[in-house]
C-alpha cells in the first residue's frame, strides 16, 4: 500500500510526466544509436546546447507564468551576442582582455532596458504582449542587421573562449554550471520569495491579484525585464560557445524556449508551472534535436516535430482544465 501510495503521489506531481518522458526519450535513443548517443563527447555536446536554451526558458518560464509571452528573446540574445564580441575585440585590441566583466556588464543592463521597454508597453498600453515583443524583436533584428552590416565580427576575451568551451575537471562544461547556478537562483527567487508568489497569483488571476494588493503592472514589468536579462545572458554565452558575434547565430532559440517550457508542465494561460518542469523540456528538446542529427533526419523535420510538440502540450492543458 506505501508504494502504490508513493506511485500515485509521482503521478499526481505535475513534474513527473515531462520526467517520465524524459526517461523513455533516453532510452529510446539509447537502443537506437547505440555507438553514437551514449557517448561521453556526445553527452557533453547536448549538455552544452541544453546550457543556453535552458537559460532563455527561464525566462519565458517567467514570463508565461504571467499569462504573456516574450518574442524579442531570439533577437535580444543576437544582438547582445554581436555588441558582447565587439566590445571584447576593442578589450584585447587595446591590450585589456582581463576586463571580461565590462562587456558582460553592459550587456545585462541592455536585456534589462529591452524587459522593462516592453513590460510597460504591455502593461500601460494594455497590449497583447505577443503584438508588443514581435514587433520589438523585429525592430532588433534591424538594428542588429545594421550594427554588424548582416556579417559575423569580434570575438571574446581568452576568459569567455574558456567559458564557452572548456570543462571543470574536464566534465562538466561551465556553460552548464552557469545554467545550474541562474536555475538555482531563479528557483529560490519563484518558490522562495514573495514576489515568486505574487507570479503566480497574477497568472492564475489578475483581478484577484489586484484586489489583494498585489502591485501587479509593476511586478509584470519587473517579470519581462527578467526574460530580457536571461535572454541577454543567453547571448553572451551564445558569442563564448562560437567566438564570435554572430547575427542570425540564436535562430530558433525562442521556439525551443517556449516548447521546452510548454512541455515542461508551464501553461500558457498563467499560474502554473516551474523550473523543474522547464529544465526537463529542455532536455528533452535537446535530446530529440541530438538524436534526429544523429539518424540523419530531416533537419526540417525537427521544425515539424517542435510544432507539434507544442500544439500537442497546449491542447493537453486545455484538456486538462
Amino acid at each position: 500500500m506505501k508504494s502504490q501510495t508513493l506511485i500515485r503521489k509521482i503521478m499526481k506531481n505535475p513534474t513527473s510526466g515531462p520526467y517520465i518522458a524524459l526517461i523513455l526519450l533516453c532510452v529510446i535513443a539509447s537502443f537506437a544509436a547505440p555507438d553514437l548517443f551514449p557517448t561521453i563527447k556526445n553527452i557533453s555536446n547536448i549538455l552544452r546546447q541544453v546550457s543556453i536554451v535552458g537559460v532563455v526558458s527561464i525566462g519565458m518560464t517567467i514570463v508565461l507564468l504571467i499569462g504573456s509571452i516574450d518574442l524579442s528573446v531570439t533577437y535580444v540574445m543576437a544582438i547582445s551576442a554581436c555588441v558582447f564580441a565587439n566590445i571584447s575585440k576593442d578589450l584585447i585590441e587595446a591590450g585589456q582582455p582581463g576586463l571580461w566583466f565590462l562587456p558582460f556588464i553592459c550587456i545585462l543592463l541592455f536585456g534589462l532596458v529591452i524587459g522593462l521597454l516592453n513590460g510597460i508597453m504591455v502593461v500601460y498600453r494594455n497590449v497583447e504582449s505577443f503584438i508588443i515583443t514581435l514587433g520589438m524583436g523585429q525592430v532588433l533584428r534591424g538594428l542588429n542587421y545594421i550594427y554588424t552590416r548582416g556579417a559575423p565580427g569580434g570575438t571574446v576575451t581568452p576568459f569567455w573562449k574558456s567559458i564557452g568551451s572548456d570543462s571543470l575537471f574536464g566534465v562538466i562544461p561551465y556553460l552548464v554550471i552557469m545554467l545550474a547556478v541562474l536555475m538555482a537562483i531563479f528557483w529560490i527567487v519563484l518558490k522562495k520569495t514573495v514576489y515568486g508568489r505574487h507570479l503566480y497569483a497574477i497568472g492564475s488571476n489578475k483581478e484577484a491579484a489586484h484586489l489583494s494588493g498585489i502591485k501587479v503592472k509593476r511586478d509584470k514589468i519587473i517579470a519581462f525585464m527578467l526574460c530580457g536579462l536571461t535572454a541577454s545572458i543567453a547571448g553572451i554565452m551564445l558569442a563564448a560557445r562560437v567566438r564570435v558575434g554572430e547575427p542570425n547565430g540564436s535562430n530558433g532559440y525562442d521556439m525551443d524556449a517556449i516548447a521546452a517550457v510548454v512541455i515542461g508542465g508551464t501553461a500558457m494561460s498563467g499560474g502554473v508551472g516551474s523550473l523543474a518542469g522547464t529544465i526537463a523540456g529542455v532536455l528533452i528538446m535537446a535530446i530529440m534535436n541530438n538524436f534526429l542529427n544523429l539518424i540523419g533526419a530531416d533537419p526540417n523535420l525537427q521544425i515539424v516535430i517542435k510544432g507539434i510538440i507544442v500544439l500537442v502540450a497546449v491542447l493537453i492543458q486545455r484538456k486538462s482544465k
